[in-house]
């Protein structure tokens, strides 16, 4: 019978397991969250499809290895990220698909949370903090910025605009009319952004590359400003957010761990996930993302296609 890998254990749950054993497939799971190049390299051998979710990366190495492999779907948005070696998969004819954004209100709440949770003084006026009590700005009477106007980003508009903020500012590449009519949001440069912004949002993938936000956009931030990123710590200038940091002059949160080790001495002017990303992690979106992985596995082993198709040059080179 025709064998699918799966990694990790946290996606793709039993129900939708089943339903790849009802198409005809037999499941065998690696339950480990990042399996090395030698453990895949042995486990994608006689599979013909891949659900990868784990945070492992793909290799050509991997690939070399997959005898029979006909699909890999990836449980995320950002696949290109965890399978570097998809322009080599392309060429062997493999189809690749992912999630897109079935995540993307579950990050935004998260971000959401942590704004409140930072702006608000909630860690230092809880219990166990230093402080017995303090007047904090609401979002209404906060300058807000969002980089990038994706689905997180949008998620993040109608957010602080149904909580009542009032100005309300953005930078992506591509303008955006619709959103700015529909949510009175006002289009602003990137430099503008984080000159202005009292509390910036950055919801952007990591397409820009390395410190695209530069030591010039940081520098620029005002005294006091709160960042709030759930996009990777490496497109920021590491460097100067540290040195901000480190002198109390911003403060701010990520939902990624990051990993330079000086950033650990720092006190609660920064947060972030001790391990990995913990904002997708709902239940609602393990399920939408496990039923939809499953559904377009199945779809590109059957069919060639899929709406989440996202190599479909892979056809010229499919045998």
């Amino acid at each position: 019978m025709n064998k699918i890998l799966v990694t990790d254990s946290l996606f793709i749950k039993q129900e939708h397991v089943k339903k790849l054993e009802k198409a005809g497939y037999v499941v065998e799971r690696l339950d480990i969250p990042q399996a090395t190049e030698e453990a895949l390299s042995e486990a994608i051998k006689g599979k013909v499809g891949y659900i990868l979710g784990g945070t492992e990366k793909v290799t050509q190495k991997i690939i070399d290895s997959a005898d029979i492999l006909k699909a890999i779907v990836f449980t995320g948005t950002g696949w290109t990220g965890f399978i570097p070696a998809h322009d080599y998969a392309t060429k062997k004819g493999i189809a690749i698909g992912a999630a897109p954004h079935l995540n993307a209100r579950a990050v935004a709440e998260f971000g959401l949370a942590m704004s409140l949770l930072m702006s608000r003084d909630m860690i230092d006026l809880a219990r166990g903090g230093f402080k017995t009590f303090e007047t904090t700005k609401s979002l209404s009477e906060q300058s807000i910025g969002i980089l990038g106007m994706g689905h997180i980003a949008k998620i993040y508009l109608a957010m602080v605009k149904g909580m009542g903020a009032k100005k309300v500012y953005y930078f992506n590449r591509t303008r955006k009319p619709d959103v700015e009519k529909e949510y009175d949001a006002t289009y602003v440069t990137k430099e503008a952004l984080f000159k202005t912004s009292d509390l910036l949002y950055v919801a952007i993938s990591t397409e820009p590359g390395n410190k695209y936000v530069s030591s010039e956009n940081i520098y620029s931030m005002k005294q006091g400003a709160l960042l709030i990123s759930t996009s990777d710590p490496l497109l920021f200038d590491l460097d100067s957010l540290y040195e901000r940091l480190q002198k109390h002059e911003i403060r701010a949160a990520f939902d990624e761990n990051i990993k330079e080790g000086s950033f650990r001495q720092l006190p609660l002017g920064i947060w972030y996930s001790p391990n990995e990303s913990s904002a997708f992690n709902t239940g609602q979106t393990i399920e939408d993302v496990s039923s939809s992985c499953v559904d377009t596995l199945i779809n590109l082993l059957q069919t060639g296609d899929d709406k989440f198709l996202m190599n479909p040059k892979y056809k010229q080179f499919k045998k």
